[in-house]
């Protein structure tokens, strides 16, 4: 097996070096049990590594009947003054490796075979609860990865055994932490909680031919059961159940992915300072064709594509609150990507089955009014915010199916300029045909205006976006509009049913119905009156709020015949 990459070199050489001492433990444990055991070892792990590691334990305990040995409180640490006459001498290796494992149990282990044979096979290792920090600086006068010269996993055992073969590897409960140094300010990722599957582990003098092995093993699988992390400004949680990276497969999946805010709805906006609640779950998550060395030292994500099989998005404005207004400038989807700390390249993200709800609660009538997208089914490409890919093609693209409030068709296509200093984008779509009246569900909460009668036809748009202007065009194809303009009737807003929260203003809602509003489009006389956006992005508003500005430009000249500012 050729070592092409640095991923592969620090996974190796942490397993290699725990199977080493594992190694040096057995047969030391065998003939010089206890006080002898640590002498020889250590010292056979000092000169091994040129004096750059120690090696201390408490206790070896070995059965042989059982053909079990536990190790306790192993802890193998670098000599940071040898490394750095190592380092005068150019010969410092790129990682340093500090690792603490409070139990290790192996079984099935026979040292007479060891002994005579000179092969180790094990049954199982078992390590619990190890906390391991890899520390990287990749060093000029190192070796590359592919080098002829470059010593194997065989190279390294064969001066103890000629084979070696472990059945089953487990390490549970793991505190993994990768800092890369390389820069000058270091760049930290820590995994806690993390289980290990190594299967069928092999070292020997036909290991490093071709075979369908990966790192001598069948596999290796990495499994976080449950994971929780909070959100910079701690409003909110990141939730994680069950996650699954298998190196063979190159795919890692995801179970539930749960964006949790920590109030109520009706709470959150007092706790956060006007802020909507939003809460989001991802379900059955996959990505596919991880490549793993662009993962070490570079800390990158390549990966063919993700799936989410379904999907929940719930966001929710609390008006009793006053909202929080800021500067949302930056803060459209493929500006947030090229900020992201984590470099990436996706070629396909693939969304399946999922809902978008947006709901506002009026506290003056004491309702909660929403729209929804329901069964969206849809593909972004070109997920990248790292340079070269940039370089060949730096526009991301994105195309949407759903339904709105779960009847209207809507397809929508968006192109995202990454590099652009402005947050250029473009978006088109066509909403096809529903009744209208759906939209009460909003309207008549939050803009006391009762939709009577509407059949949309379609509704066609097309926009061209930046930070600062929306502008395009919109058409809105229907027929038979009416509307009601209400008040709030204060004698019942306490009481129930619904209808009793309302009174019909007369006036207004004659005024609307034929001075205002055209009752279709294309008119009587087949004019067809398509509504042109220029609007103006105010600072605070977002993504979706720049684009509903836009778009309300438009409808409102198609069901009116005049220019809204």
């Amino acid at each position: 097996m050729t070592i092409k990459h640095r991923w592969q070199r620090i996974i190796i050489g942490i397993i290699i070096g725990i199977l080493v001492l594992l190694l040096l433990l057995t047969i030391g444990g065998y003939f010089f049990l206890k006080p002898l055991v640590t002498d020889r070892v250590s010292k056979g792990v000092l000169k091994a590594s040129d004096g750059l590691y120690q090696l201390s334990f408490s206790d070896i305990q070995y059965n042989p009947g059982m053909g079990e040995i536990v190790i306790k409180n192993a802890n193998l640490r670098p000599d940071t003054n040898v490394y750095k006459r190592l380092h005068a001498i150019k010969k410092a290796p790129d990682n340093l490796m500090l690792i603490e494992v409070p139990t290790i149990k192996l079984t099935g282990v026979n040292l007479l075979q060891v002994v005579f044979q000179r092969i180790l096979d094990i049954n199982t290792i078992n390590v619990h609860a190890p906390t391991i920090q890899v520390l990287y600086k990749g060093l000029k006068y190192n070796l590359p990865p592919d080098s002829t010269e470059q010593k194997t996993p065989y190279q390294l055992i064969s001066k103890f055994v000629k084979s070696l073969h472990i059945k089953r590897v487990t390490l549970t409960n793991v505190d993994f932490t990768y800092e890369n140094r390389q820069n000058a300010k270091p760049k930290k990722s820590t995994v806690k909680n993390l289980d290990v599957e190594i299967t069928n582990i092999l070292v020997d003098s036909a290991s490093d031919r071709p075979s369908k092995k990966v790192l001598y093993a069948d596999d290796y699988t990495f499994n976080i059961k449950a994971a929780e992390l909070p959100t910079k400004n701690h409003f909110n949680t990141h939730a994680f159940k069950n996650i699954v990276f298998s190196l063979k497969n190159r795919y890692l999946s995801i179970e539930e992915y749960h964006l949790k805010p920590r109030a109520s709805k009706m709470a959150y906006a007092k706790m956060s300072g006007g802020r909507n609640h939003t809460e989001v779950i991802l379900n059955n998550i996959v990505i596919e064709d991880i490549r793993p060395e662009m993962l070490f030292p570079d800390t990158k994500l390549y990966a063919g594509s993700v799936r989410i099989n379904k999907g929940l998005v719930q966001i929710f404005k609390n008006k009793a609150h006053p909202v929080l207004e800021r500067d949302k400038t930056g803060e459209y989807p493929h500006q947030l990507l090229k900020k992201l700390d984590l470099p990436l390249n996706i070629d396909t993200v693939f969304i399946n089955n999922t809902k978008v709800d947006y709901s506002e609660y009026d506290p003056e009538v004491k309702l909660t009014g929403f729209i929804s997208f329901n069964r969206i089914n849809g593909k972004i490409t070109n997920v990248t915010n790292d340079s070269l890919p940039l370089a060949k093609d730096p526009v991301m693209r994105a195309q949407f199916h759903s339904y709105f409030m779960n009847r209207g068709s809507l397809d929508v296509a968006f192109t995202f300029n990454i590099p652009s200093k402005k947050g250029d984008f473009t978006c088109q779509g066509q909403l096809g045909n529903f009744e209208g009246t759906s939209i009460n569900n909003i309207t008549v909460a939050l803009t006391k205006v009762s939709v009577q009668s509407l059949k949309i036809n379609k509704y066609v748009f097309r926009l061209k976006a930046d930070d600062y202007r929306v502008t395009g065009t919109g058409t809105l194809h229907y027929e038979n509009l009416k509307a009601t303009i209400l008040k709030v009737n204060k004698d019942t807003v306490e009481k129930k049913p619904r209808f009793r929260l309302f009174k019909k203003r007369a006036l207004p809602t004659f005024v609307v119905n034929n001075l205002v509003l055209k009752d279709a489009n294309p008119r009587k006389n087949n004019q067809l009156k398509t509504g042109t956006i220029n609007y103006k992005r105010p600072r605070t508003k977002s993504f979706f709020g720049a684009i509903w500005g836009g778009l309300s430009q438009s409808l409102f000249q198609s069901v009116t015949g005049t220019v809204k500012d």
